[in-house]
């Protein structure tokens, strides 16, 4: 398995942003985004995973999950925190090349307009 790392992500600018390795368990591992201010300001991303019991007939799970809070810069307060959510569900019998499918196929949703408006106004097609 390999060891934590820093992960560089791109921004909305297509600039990279580097996010280092904070917490590192059996199952789970967390970055923060480097060079963050404050505590509170700093962008979160986290994987975990779920290994069946039954590694032949079991589902493996992965999840993700990113966090962005928003300080304000006047009060220095808290005023929210945007959060992304994903789940990958593989039945054991299923291949790794499926997994690399449905990867490929999701951050191509993900990109999509429609899932764009869908965040910022609650807008889907009808």
């Amino acid at each position: 398995m390999a060891a934590a790392a820093d992960m560089t992500l791109k921004n909305n600018a297509a600039a990279n942003v580097t996010f280092n390795p904070y917490s590192v368990e059996q199952d789970a591992v967390e970055w923060t985004e480097a060079g963050a201010t404050s505590i509170l300001g700093t962008t979160r991303a986290r994987l975990t995973r779920k290994i069946p019991a039954d590694k032949v007939n079991g589902v493996y799970r992965t999840l993700g999950k990113l966090q962005l809070p928003v300080v304000n810069g006047t009060t220095g307060l808290l005023d929210g925190t945007v959060t992304g959510n994903f789940e990958i569900l593989r039945p054991a019998k299923l291949s790794v090349a499926n997994v690399d499918e449905l990867v490929a196929r999701f951050k191509e949703f993900v990109a999509q307009a429609i899932v764009k408006t869908a965040a910022e106004t609650g807008a889907i097609p009808t």
